[in-house]
């Protein structure tokens, strides 16, 4: 687990903003409102940016990408 300290200020004037899990992958956040400013972030669409670190990652779990830290595991059918 990772976690970073954000200002609200960055998220607020980011480009994209997403959220990552085990289970979710990655999800865009299409806006936030903080003080009564809303801020979009890609007009609730999907970014260049979400779409590659999707695309890497689900790659990984379906062994199409190498994993070079280690990060999958096979369970095994029976366990």
């Amino acid at each position: 687990e990772h976690l970073v300290d954000l200002e609200v200020d960055a998220l607020l004037n980011a480009d994209e903003v997403f959220c990552t899990g085990t289970a979710v992958v990655l999800s865009p956040v299409g806006s936030i409102t903080y003080k009564g400013k809303k801020s979009e972030y890609k007009g609730g669409e999907v970014g260049e940016v979400s779409q590659l670190l999707y695309d890497h990652l689900t790659q990984l779990q379906v062994r199409k990408r190498e994993d070079t830290h280690g990060w999958v595991e096979t369970v095994p059918l029976d366990a």
